[in-house]
């Protein structure tokens, strides 16, 4: 594998009612557990490794091709349901969580559980603390924000947590430089993309490519073999959904977002 995909999941569901449980809002980015255990096995039967996260934090080494699992926001299902299921392969991912949802919110983790993803060899990264989107708060929001998140992490686990995904994969110069005040080294956003096997030369955030209930085994795996033609398509429909993002801002943006699905507006 010349390149790597870094692959973003969020929730998993086993049963039609915890599917419903899901937040509304959510649910387009909620996967059955059956679906991502497919989705392991073709990784496999294709011959495609899942590298560690560690790897991306070794400063000045070749990145190794094949794809990175990711989760982001900390869902319950993380450790109840993903975790067994990377175990079962002898695989790891990277969990992204919101400091302020653990404990706090029903169908997220609680701080055992973030403990346990760690114990068990998974790497946890930051994910904000309230998950509002950086690139809208003020400074001293803003640093608040990444401040009380690393903190957290690195208290309640007694790691050293060295990567974060920016919450909507919304944020600006003030975000990147104060993420890395905070101490982290590795970011991740949410454009679409994949990454060479040279260093990482760059402190801008990774390219992410988000799996959603709709994703087909055809559209994961060319994903997974970072397909050109595919990731061009998928280029041209983010394109169209920022510059809508940044013409009318993020606020109106969700709302509309909302409006469409059905739900109730709150920031994702």
């Amino acid at each position: 594998m010349k390149r790597l995909s870094i692959l973003m999941y969020h929730g998993l569901y086993a049963t039609e009612a915890q599917r419903l449980a899901i937040d509304p809002i959510d649910r387009p980015y909620a996967l059955s557990t059956e679906t991502f255990a497919r989705q392991l096995d073709l990784l496999a039967a294709a011959h495609i490794p899942v590298i560690p996260p560690h790897a991306l934090e070794q400063t000045g080494s070749p990145i190794p091709g094949g794809v990175l699992l990711t989760f982001d926001d900390g869902h319950a299902s993380n450790a109840e349901l993903a975790l067994p299921l990377l175990k079962q392969r002898g695989l790891s991912a990277l969990f992204f969580v919101t400091t302020d949802f653990i404990g706090q919110r029903a169908g997220f983790c609680t701080w055992d559980q973030v403990r346990q993803l760690a114990q068990q060899g998974m790497v946890v990264g930051g994910h904000g603390h309230t998950h509002r989107f950086l690139s809208d708060l003020p400074d001293d929001t803003l640093k608040s924000e990444l401040q009380q998140s690393h903190a957290r992490l690195e208290n309640e686990l007694q790691i050293t947590v060295r990567q974060m995904s920016f919450p909507g994969g919304r944020y600006d110069d003030r975000g990147l430089r104060l993420a890395q005040d905070v101490g982290y080294t590795v970011l991740h956003g949410s454009a679409i993309g994949t990454l060479s096997t040279r260093p990482i030369a760059s402190t801008r955030p990774l390219p992410r490519l988000a799996i959603r209930a709709g994703t087909t085994d055809a559209t994961f795996m060319a994903y997974a073999r970072a397909d050109a033609t595919t990731l061009l398509r998928a280029q041209i429909i983010s394109l169209a959904k920022t510059g809508t993002k940044r013409l009318i801002g993020n606020a109106r943006y969700h709302q509309l977002y909302a409006r469409v699905k059905g739900v109730p507006h709150q920031q994702p």
